[in-house]
């Protein structure tokens, strides 16, 4: 990470603490040439803005495209792209986190990387066309078969992109990233709403889904300006493969975990039930998109760069309390109005997935935490625990959801919640085992933030029983919301006052130069500088 300062040993260039025991803070702040704490400021502001754009834009697509299309269509797509996501982390292996962890960038190894997606890309195909396509026709609807088949493409261009992927990420171009993103969505989206105009129903979104992942692959080999030689190293293979398999079987136990409440929708349900189910989840996934993912990708690369392993604990926790304070008030808010919101954004019609919204929104506030954690044991090198982690919110989603699904999507997003809530403290366990930090200590950094969204939350659950029922969904959401924010604030800045003043000062290192003094303002209207 870097040298020691002559005759104050431990203690690293551009770190300003004179006290070696800051160190672990200051290998996060400090690295070569430019700053880690500039990098992962940058790059999250990047991938948020990024996030933020592209879920916007999805959004709206996605809610045109909902009034003009049936549930059943919906539902139908939804289910297939279960199986395209699934089939996306097998062609991945894990291998473009490899690159990312890599000390140095190196042709061959990156090379051996690429022909190993490709490999798998081949697999994942022929899988999905002959195996995957035919299962889903039978057990839950023959025409999903023809779509799997058609959207088996992605596979290919998804593993030619992989490992280029991974050499912006452990670059830090994630501007690159963000940008494509973006642009992915846009002209894809546009796309997919001129073919359901003119009448091609489910076909709509599936071209929009090839579209969008052709235009990111392109945009990614474009800009990581490398393409592999004739190499190919067998011991490289190894080393990769066993760093990516165990990590690989924790992503895709992870996406079968939090898909498999979706997936019994659709096979006990049937489509239009499992379209009333994404539609509830959909402007959950964007927030997710926007909150969490950006924190996620961008923190591994930092990790990776930090050689100590207290640093990498104490850094976690850093990033876990700033991104509870920002998304914890954003989803309790969003559970409390979920059922307005979705009247309002997609008319009466969808009026069923309200309530869902308000389950899978109360519980995404563990993922937070859960997503550092995952983050964290990656850049250790712990997969193994990864993987065990992944397993038992599989095993837990499995048995809730069994049990509940065959009541409805409401008790099926309900079962969701309380996996995650559950799981959360086994995400906890393992991180106190890599990393030495106890439960209370890991509790502690997110207890005021969630204490205070709670009470947002059953603030506004009360304004909605004394609001006349008269009073359109928009204009509830605004009084409601606004009321909600306010409650936080306040309750953040006079109950948990030193903690807005931890983050905020940590948010204001953190920033780009261009956010600093926004934040700057902020702190002095609250009275902290």
């Amino acid at each position: 990470m870097g040298q020691a300062r002559p005759g104050n040993p431990g203690v690293l260039p551009g770190c300003t603490c004179a006290n070696p025991a800051c160190t672990s803070r200051c290998r996060f702040e400090t690295g070569t040439p430019m700053s880690l704490k500039h990098h992962f400021g940058t790059s999250t502001a990047w991938m948020s803005a990024a996030a933020s754009g592209n879920s916007l834009i999805s959004f709206v697509i996605f809610i045109v495209l909902s009034r003009l299309l049936a549930p059943e269509d919906i539902g139908l797509v939804a289910f297939a792209l279960i199986v395209v996501e699934l089939g996306k982390i097998l062609v991945n292996a894990g291998l473009s986190q490899a690159i990312v962890r890599h000390t140095d960038w190196d042709n061959r190894y990156a090379a051996t990387g690429f022909y190993l997606n490709l490999i798998l890309a081949a697999l994942v195909t022929l899988l999905v066309i002959f195996l995957a396509a035919p299962l889903t026709a039978q057990l839950y609807d023959p025409r999903a078969k023809q779509l799997l088949q058609v959207l088996a493409i992605i596979f290919f261009l998804e593993g030619v992109k992989a490992i280029h992927e991974g050499k912006l990420k452990r670059e830090f171009d994630f501007r690159t990233i963000a940008l494509r993103t973006v642009a992915g969505s846009l002209l894809a989206g546009a796309l997919g709403i001129v073919l359901a105009l003119n009448g091609f129903g489910v076909w709509a979104l599936v071209w929009q889904q090839i579209v969008n992942q052709l235009i990111v692959t392109l945009v990614t080999l474009y800009a990581a300006r490398w393409w592999p030689g004739w190499q190919f190293s067998i011991i490289d293979a190894r080393t990769l493969v066993r760093f990516s398999t165990p990590l690989t079987l924790a992503q895709a136990i992870n996406n079968i975990a939090s898909k498999v409440y979706e997936i019994l929708v659709g096979l006990l349900l049937g489509p239009a039930a499992m379209g009333f189910f994404r539609v509830g989840g959909r402007a959950l996934f964007i927030l997710q998109d926007i909150l969490l993912k950006p924190f996620e990708q961008t923190l591994l690369p930092a990790l990776a760069r930090i050689s100590d392993n207290e640093a990498r604990a104490q850094n976690t926790l850093r990033v876990m309390r700033m991104s509870a304070y920002i998304t914890f008030p954003v989803f309790f808010g969003a559970a409390a109005l979920g059922p307005e919101f979705i009247r309002l954004a997609f008319t009466d019609k969808w009026a069923e997935s309200g309530t869902v919204m308000t389950w899978l929104a109360l519980g995404i506030a563990p993922l937070v935490i859960g997503y550092q954690v995952n983050a964290a044991l990656t850049a250790s090198g712990q997969t193994r625990k990864v993987m065990a982690i992944a397993s038992v919110a599989f095993a837990l989603n499995c048995l809730i959801g069994l049990v509940l699904v065959r009541y409805g999507i409401a008790a099926a997003a309900a079962g969701f919640a309380l996996r995650t809530y559950l799981t959360i403290f086994c995400n906890m366990l393992f991180f106190k085992q890599a990393f030495h930090v106890s439960i209370l200590r890991q509790l502690g950094s997110v207890a005021p933030t969630f204490s205070a969204a709670l009470a947002m939350f059953i603030l506004v659950l009360a304004g909605k029983w004394l609001m006349p029922p008269h009073w359109s969904p928009g204009v509830q959401i605004v009084l409601l919301g606004s009321a909600g924010a306010c409650c936080y604030i306040a309750i953040m800045s006079l109950v948990f006052r030193q903690e807005t003043r931890h983050i905020l000062g940590e948010s204001a290192a953190l920033a780009p130069a261009r956010a600093k003094p926004v934040i700057n303002k902020l702190q002095q209207w609250l009275g902290f500088i």
